[in-house]
């Protein structure tokens, strides 16, 4: 039997729920330089180890951020559907 709030639930779902598939292409990105560090030295060819060390420690931090951003936004959004089934009364469509 499907809920009678099942309309409601799809617009605050396409309101609010975060897309997974920005933060994913943003890490295989982001995560290049990482992997090409990683190769050189295993290959050792030191050549632009420097260069892609530089290279790699922010963007490391950006995938950090980019994925604590995504994991509050999914909180944010279970905030709010949990509190659209507490109450429903308090939403105006």
């Amino acid at each position: 039997m499907p809920n009678p709030n099942e309309n409601e639930i799809k617009g605050i779902q396409k309101a609010y729920k975060p897309d997974l598939v920005v933060p994913i292409f943003t890490t295989l990105i982001c995560s290049a330089p990482y992997f090409h560090l990683l190769l050189d030295i295993v290959d050792k060819d030191y050549s632009r180890l420097l260069f892609l060390a530089i290279i790699s420690a922010p963007l490391i931090a950006y995938i950090s951020i980019i994925w604590t951003r995504y994991f509050y936004n999914m909180s944010k959004y279970r905030d709010e559907v949990h509190s659209y089934l507490q109450d429903p009364e308090k939403y105006v469509w």
